[in-house]
Parts: C-alpha cells; structure tokens; sequence
C-alpha cells in the first residue's frame, strides 16, 4: 500500500507495492512471506466484495473460509471464498431476505427468512425447498442441539 498526501489529502493507492505470482507453491510463497517485509505487510482483497444496493446481513461460516452477505435491491445472497479472495457465488430471490441462518460449516447448507412469508432451503446447488409461515416473520434462530428452527412473527 502506497499513502500520497497531494494538496494535504491522503490518498491510498491499495495495488502499488510488491505482490507475489499465482503459479508459486504454497512451499515457495511461505519461503517469501518470511524472508521479505514488504511482502508481509501488502493488503489483500475480495474481489467483488460489495452489493448494489444496501447489505443487510452479513455472516461468516463456522470453519471461517466464506463470507455470505444479503442485498435487497435485487434481493440476492452472494459468498464469497476468503481463501481464493473471490466470489464463490450469487443468487436472487423473489422477495427480501430478513434473515438468514447458515446450518452447516460451509455453506452447503442454508436457511433464509423472506418478507414475502416464506422460508427458503439452500443447499450447494441451489434452492432445495419453500415453506410458507402463517405470519410475516422478523427474526429466526437455528436450535442445533434438538435441530429446530424457531420463527418469531408478528
């Protein structure tokens, strides 16, 4: 990271310095990150990590290797993989998500609470199933010991 201070504003150039090559093995990229400084201290960032419109939640996996956010406008969940510093994938909804609950340690399995009365299923693939709730719902809470999902509604 190079900071200009032109006119006295900083301005933070996040591409300058030193980065290092895909094609190096894991083995030559650990050799490099302690024999160079600079190389330690570079700062590195998910590609696309952002949302049309506003973000409304935002949740991290168990094992801590992908990011999932919701937007509204169009409504959309996107994960993104900490690893490979990229976006994993991206879905859109019908209607809102108000709420979401991330039930394995990646994110194959996935559960979201919509404005439109509705709980959504994710799996790896896609939407598995929709289950429609008698009232609107504003929060939900996954339960793992006993495995239940519990709907607060107005």
């Amino acid at each position: 990271m190079q900071v200009s201070c032109p006119n006295n504003v900083k301005i933070y150039n996040l591409s300058a310095g030193k980065s290092l090559p895909e094609w190096l093995s894991d083995r030559k990229r650990r050799a490099l990150l302690k024999k160079n400084i600079d190389i330690r201290r570079r700062i590195e960032l998910i590609q696309d990590f952002d949302m049309p419109g506003v973000s409304t939640s935002i949740k991290v996996t168990n094992d801590g290797q992908y990011i999932l956010a919701t937007g509204i406008y169009k409504p959309r969940v996107k994960c993104f993989d900490v690893k490979n510093l990229s976006l994993k994938f991206e879905r859109c909804f019908d209607s809102e998500a108000i709420a979401f609950e991330i039930l394995s340690d990646d994110y194959s399995k996935l559960i979201f609470l919509c404005c439109d009365r509705s709980i959504q299923f994710h799996v790896a693939h896609g939407k598995y199933y929709i289950l429609r709730v008698p009232r609107f719902g504003r929060d939900m809470k996954y339960h793992y010991p006993s495995c239940d999902i519990f709907v607060v509604g107005r």
